[in-house]
């Protein structure tokens, strides 16, 4: 009979590894998510504040034309 609780034991540990493996899986694709999130949110008000480099070489074109017609 004791034989039996070592393999029962055995195998509830085994069950439990997993599970805690499964959690461990979860929290790294959420930890991923939010990062991924984060980068987009960064660069999604990078662009509409006009910081990035095309929205500032943008601007410089539009005021070389700009004084250009003006001439």
């Amino acid at each position: 009979m004791d034989n039996f609780f070592k393999k029962f034991d055995s195998s509830l540990i085994i069950i439990e590894e997993k599970i805690n493996f499964l959690f461990m899986l979860i929290e790294i694709v959420f930890g991923l998510i939010a990062l991924l999130l984060i980068i987009w949110v960064y660069g999604f008000v990078r662009r509409n504040l006009g910081i990035d480099k095309q929205t500032k070489e943008l601007k410089k074109i539009r005021e070389i034309l700009e004084q250009n017609l003006k001439k």
